[in-house]
């Protein structure tokens, strides 16, 4: 305490200007946590950079999935070799163009040059965490200490991006062990079981610290959070810890221990591993794996981490209680082991956690990720490796699509209807409780300006099944007549029914209900004010309010269509465009080009009503599909004349054809036979600005030595069918597996063309290349793997084709 005072001292001689946030520096979050009132945010974690997608392009469609905020990072190996406003344009257009904001940035990796080489006992390496941490934060002036790395690292952050950033989260997933986390109840965990700091947890207290310090004093309006904890007895050892590096006891130095340097609990939560448990009765597990069981996993391992802060004070008595805010959380969509997945299960477990996660006071949920990487294969496979957390993305393999052909999965349209019905507004608990669900019906009430839409679905107590349903009434006592009513798909399709509010059949999956109201207008009452010279009237006006239906994604070739928009007055509203290739006549819109549209629904009142609150609406018109016709080719005879192809696009482009197999040539539409044999022939249409590519057609002929083999085969010939062939696997291997230090890669492709081979970490990142080049098919090829550089645990060997994607998961033990 003795420093902390003569800081104050010589920052109050300096300047009075430098008081305030100096000393506000020198408070912890047991003095005071700043109250949160932003609105819900729907948030996605960010994706590698890769078969052209950039972070600009990332975040583009995670807002056109109904997304309002993401999860981005700015390590310091990155900033300090490439300038810390690297990212900079990134993260305005993030605000200013797609009207993100309350971004959380993870921030961790020194620089070489940075990076605490320590070997700290039980571990084969050096720590991850930065050297320095030690050294004063603050000069005697109060300016950050440039030799506590840390400390001038975030200084920096925050100078650049502090104006987009909200919450500032230290080390992502400081807790990540292959080791019984139960132990951490009653010791400290050790470096070496702390897999992403490699140093003793009050050297990570130490990080928080100084988080804390440097975050309050230059931006006392963000958080500072920890790293998407996913063990509560990780917290209970920050709890029970100060950053003393001797053995995190309290001292003079070291007078708080580490709740006192965060303001916001960040948890990762991947529930598919906790919906069994076991049952002596059966002597074995039962299983509950639906989205029901998953969603409330969310809330337990939220109310678990709640339980640990109120054991050591952060009750809103003893000391101020914490926010909290899911920064990773999902589920995959396929089957591994004995953990079920499916398209359905996943698209309603993300819908309910995104209920859930209001009803129970979190800020904010991030879903992992916001696209696939691998093509889901059919419901009924059970995938291995890491390709379960491959399948869980807003879309498909973004690997497979590039920018502009990205396809939603069916948890990105859940959460795009979700989000367009429930942003800004608030969960009801009032009225919530009026609307007295039964045991077997979950959801709630959600308000907006004296709006209210209603999210309700049959609690499902099934295994392995998301089929279930319940009967509700409305109570006579919320007066609600009529209801308009819409499914889990609507940001696609569209479609809302009406719905009278008793006996109404839910299903698993979320159903929105929008009271169907009608507007009485009444004369606005006058006062009349007189004077000596004039007499007035003067007229209070009633305010109103726009309700704009979300519209649906469209494509290029979508039909004209109609705005849905109303007004609380019952007066017509008026829309115009803000951005956009589309035209509007009246309410109706029509196609001219692909891109986002921006529509404003606004309504100018009349002599009865102010005007209201003009409300805009965000859609994206993507490039149409489109499909190949390629008619067949009869057999010939060798020596007949060039011959066209008959092959057309439904886009009427043109088609372009290549000879797969067989001896022939192709010029323009014309074939030109070289020889004997099968000729396979493959039919293409790229697309252009306004149509993806159309998938290829293949036909094959034969070419026959003479008239009379001709006639022979005439009648096989008559039916024959386009070849279909069907590719051995591509073969990919790493041997040792796991390994210590070095692994050998061998992989085999189909076909001859260009291959890479990379090793990526867990979220995607490439770490390496193995192989970069042509090739052969058939030809076993092989690449090394060096462990130097890499840390025990999880890769995956990544091998790309032109046409196939495989990996493979490796384990690295030191």
């Amino acid at each position: 305490m003795k420093n902390v005072h003569a800081k104050l001292v010589v920052s109050l001689f300096f300047c009075l200007t430098c008081y305030l946030p100096f000393s506000f520096s020198q408070s912890t979050a047991n003095n005071m946590v700043r109250p949160y009132s932003e609105i819900f945010q729907y948030g996605s974690n960010m994706a590698g950079n890769s078969n052209g997608w950039t972070d600009t392009s990332i975040a583009s469609i995670i807002s056109k999935a109904g997304g309002h905020t993401l999860r981005p990072t700015l390590p310091e190996t990155f900033v300090d070799k490439w300038g810390y406003p690297i990212r900079l344009n990134e993260f305005k257009y993030y605000t200013n163009n797609l009207g993100i904001k309350e971004i959380t940035c993870f921030i961790q990796s020194p620089s070489t040059a940075h990076v605490d080489k320590t070997i700290f006992p039980g571990c084969t390496q050096s720590s991850k965490l930065f050297a320095n941490l030690y050294q004063p934060i603050w000069n005697t002036d109060g300016t950050v200490n440039t030799n506590n790395y840390y400390a001038n690292y975030v200084y920096k952050l925050l100078q650049t991006y502090g104006p987009y950033v909200r919450f500032w989260e230290v080390v992502n997933e400081p807790d990540y062990t292959t080791a019984n986390p139960d132990n951490w109840l009653t010791r400290a965990p050790y470096p070496s079981e702390s897999l992403n700091t490699q140093a003793p947890i009050y050297y990570y207290i130490r990080t928080l610290r100084i988080t804390w310090e440097v975050v309050k004093k230059f931006r006392p309006d963000a958080y500072v959070t920890t790293g998407g904890i996913g063990y509560s007895q990780y917290l209970d050892a920050i709890l029970r810890y100060t950053d003393n590096p001797s053995d995190g006891s309290v001292s003079t130095s070291y007078p708080n221990k580490g709740g006192a340097y965060f303001d916001v609990l960040s948890y990762h939560c991947y529930p598919a591993f906790t919906l069994r448990v076991w049952d002596n009765s059966i002597g074995g597990f039962k299983n509950t794996r639906n989205s029901d069981f998953a969603a409330t996993k969310i809330i337990d391992a939220k109310n678990s981490m709640q339980n640990g802060l109120t054991k050591y004070g952060y009750d809103g008595a003893t000391y101020p209680k914490k926010h909290f805010i899911i920064t990773e959380t999902n589920i995959s969509r396929r089957t591994k082991e004995w953990r079920y997945g499916s398209d359905t299960m996943q698209r309603n477990f993300g819908m309910k956690a995104l209920v859930l996660a209001q009803k129970n006071n979190i800020k904010q949920l991030y879903f992992y990720g916001v696209g696939e990487s691998i093509n889901a294969p059919s419901q009924t496979t059970v995938v291995t490796g890491g390709d379960d957390y491959k399948l869980m993305g807003l879309y498909e393999n973004l690997l497979r699509d590039v920018p502009g052909s990205e396809k939603l999965t069916q948890l990105g349209k859940g959460q795009k209807t979700l989000s367009g019905f429930l942003y800004g507004f608030v969960y009801d608990s009032v009225r919530t409780k009026a609307l007295s669900l039964p045991a077997n019906v979950e959801g709630g009430a959600f308000a907006k300006n004296g709006q209210y839409v209603y999210v309700l679905w049959a609690k499902n107590p099934l295994d392995q099944s998301e089929t279930f349903s319940a009967t509700y009434s409305f109570p006579s006592t919320l007066n609600i007549s009529n209801l308009l009513r819409s499914e889990w798909d609507y940001s696609t399709s569209g479609t809302t029914t009406k719905q009278g509010p008793l006996n109404i059949n839910l299903t698993a999956s979320p159903s929105f209900f929008r009271p169907e109201t009608t507007v009485v207008v009444t004369p606005a009452t006058t006062t009349t004010i007189t004077t000596t010279t004039t007499t007035a009237t003067a007229t209070a006006l009633k305010s109103q309010t726009i309700t704009f239906i979300p519209t649906p994604d469209k494509v290029y070739t979508s039909p004209a269509f109609n705005l849905q928009a109303s007004s609380s007055s019952g007066l017509p509203v008026s829309f115009k465009k803000i951005s956009g290739s589309v035209t509007i006549a009246g309410s109706t819109v029509t196609i001219t080009s692909i891109g986002t549209v921006i529509i404003e629904a606004s309504q100018a009142g009349n002599t009865s009503y102010s005007a209201a609150k003009a409300i805009r609406d965000t859609f994206v018109i993507a490039k149409a599909p489109q499909t190949i016709n390629f008619s067949a080719i009869t057999n010939k005879i060798y020596g007949s004349a060039p011959f066209a192809l008959q092959a057309t696009a439904s886009s009427n482009l043109t088609v372009s054809y290549t000879v797969i197999s067989g001896p022939a040539s192709v010029s323009g539409n014309t074939v030109t036979l070289k020889g004997t044999g099968k000729i396979t022939i493959r039919a293409t249409q790229g697309g252009n600005s306004y149509y993806l590519g159309a998938t290829p057609v293949s036909q094959s002929f034969s070419v026959l030595s003479s008239a009379t083999t001709a006639r022979s085969s005439a009648t096989s010939a008559a039916v024959a069918q386009p070849l279909i062939i069907a590719p051995s696997e591509i073969k990919l291997q790493t041997n040792p597996n796991p390994f210590t230090s070095d692994a050998t890669v061998q992989f085999q492709v189909v076909e001859t063309g260009k291959t890479s081979v990379n090793i990526t970490d867990l979220q995607g990142k490439v770490l390496g290349t193995l192989f970069n080049g042509i090739a052969q098919a058939g030809v076993i090829n092989k690449a090394r793997i060096s462990s130097e550089g890499l840390t025990p645990g999880m890769y995956f060997i990544r091998l790309i084709t032109g046409t196939k994607f495989v990996s493979q998961k490796i384990i690295l033990l030191k």
